[in-house]
């Protein structure tokens, strides 16, 4: 997870790619926790779940429609953009960055959060191409409109 989003650190600036990775000003090295993985994974595990709940659990020929398929990808897009920008940013707020570290901005945490938003676009995607032909109702989702 974290290449990815370090590859897209361009989105977000290097000093927060340097705290998100675990910099601890204290021990000089990477001892902290590595928020690239919490984050991702928590994006990866909401897209799925998504993807399921559309998939298997409401699966009724009325959700069998493009325009419904972006509903939840724009709900997961919500939501996976306020679990990174809220973590970043809270970590702003309460003094958590090294001081080491340049200074961070909320422009910064709001470029991770977009990020977050691209890798969770490309994990539902992903993850609806994998799952949607175990749909009964759903299976042509979202390529119908």
């Amino acid at each position: 997870m974290e290449t990815i989003y370090r590859w897209l650190s361009s989105l977000f600036g290097s000093n927060l790619a340097e705290h998100l990775s675990g910099w601890s000003e204290v021990t000089g090295d990477y001892t902290e926790a590595n928020l690239f993985f919490i984050i991702g994974m928590s994006s990866l595990i909401i897209s799925i779940a998504a993807c399921v709940t559309y998939y298997y659990i409401l699966n009724h020929p009325r959700w069998n429609r493009g325009f419904k398929w972006l509903i939840f990808l724009v709900i997961v897009l919500i939501v996976n953009f306020l679990l990174a920008f809220g973590i970043c940013y809270s970590d702003l707020l309460a003094g958590n960055i090294s001081s080491d570290i340049s200074a961070i901005s909320v422009a910064e945490c709001l470029g991770f959060g977009l990020t977050n938003i691209i890798v969770s676009i490309i994990a539902f995607v992903l993850c609806s191409l994998i799952i949607k032909w175990g749909s009964r109702n759903c299976k042509f989702s979202p390529f119908k409109f």
